[in-house]
């Protein structure tokens, strides 16, 4: 199964995975851009997509694509979580998978990822003690993507101001992925048991979602080439909008599917992190592509009426 999976970097140097993203998630347009701008030569990743589809799965990538089990539903289901498009009528199981409660049950037990638990409202009591246990926490949505409604919550007081008044939101335990002022995170992408490529997000927001995109190399330590460093500006067609959209994408995803802000440096990952990365990409990649979707955990859009609208 093609996936894109967000890791970050705590300071003693151990990667959690945040989340998991599957379908046509982004990730081979953005390392490419990377890797022009770094090595500034193209990459040959879209090569090796195919070769890997024909290799593994008997067929060109277009085709692997098409016969995702619930391909069709989900583009309709992430549009609906953009608030840009209805309900889908059809809920096939595999859209379990976008809810970020589901990803923590299935894997936490096998995979490093942050402490997290869903956030009840009616019951702060318990949300206090969990923040009391790790100290700063972060509120967010149990689907959804772009960084939307999500908090950092130091106190009491940041956990009754930040608390949402709807449902499927979740707290986890706050991972300071930080390198020279920017947050940062990874993203990783596996597919038919190989890793493909990574690249990094740096953002000086609070998260770093659709941030300055950076090649990573394998260095001695944890760092950027360079601390201060130019960008280049990318407005094009990506390679994933073309395979997933076609020639009809939806207007309000241009920035997404257009749009990149890369650096002109590098982020330096220590081998061992590096090769962690890589191996718990395709343990993932692994493990979602052998999954009984029939048997995955009810996810929030089927437990509560308030998210059909």
């Amino acid at each position: 199964m093609y996936l894109g999976i967000d890791f970050l970097i705590s300071p003693d140097l151990k990667p959690f995975v945040v989340e998991v993203n599957v379908g046509l998630p982004g990730g081979a347009e953005e390392y490419h851009r990377t890797h022009l701008v770094y090595l500034q030569k193209p990459s040959d990743i879209f090569a090796r997509i195919e070769e890997i589809s024909r290799r593994v799965y008997g067929r060109p990538f277009q085709n692997y694509l098409e016969s995702f089990p619930f391909l069709k539903t989900l583009k309709t289901f992430k549009i609906w979580m953009d608030g840009q498009g209805p309900f889908p009528s059809d809920l096939h199981p595999g859209l379990r998978l976008e809810d970020k409660w589901v990803q923590y049950q299935i894997l936490n037990s096998f995979i490093p990822m942050p402490e997290t638990m869903v956030f009840d409202a009616g019951n702060i009591e318990a949300a206090d003690l969990f923040l009391g246990r790790k100290g700063r926490l972060v509120l967010k949505r149990r689907l959804g993507r772009g960084g939307r409604n999500f908090r950092i919550i130091d106190d009491h007081g940041s956990l009754q101001a930040a608390s949402p008044k709807g449902p499927g939101f979740i707290l986890q335990d706050y991972i300071s992925s930080k390198i020279h002022g920017y947050v940062f995170s990874v993203r990783s992408v596996a597919f038919g048991g190989e890793h493909l490529c990574l690249y990094a997000n740096l953002s000086l927001r609070v998260h770093s979602n659709h941030g300055i995109l950076a090649y990573i190399k394998e260095g001695s330590e944890l760092r950027l080439a360079d601390q201060e460093f130019r960008t280049e500006v990318f407005d094009q067609k990506s390679w994933e909008a073309g395979i997933w959209f076609g020639g009809s994408e939806p207007s309000y995803l241009h920035h997404n599917l257009y749009e990149d802000e890369v650096a002109r440096t590098a982020l330096s990952l220590p081998g061992p992190i590096l090769r962690m990365i890589q191996d718990l990409s395709v343990s993932i990649e692994r493990f979602y592509d052998g999954l009984d979707l029939d048997s995955l955990p009810r996810a929030c859009f089927e437990e509560d009426s308030r998210f059909v609208t």
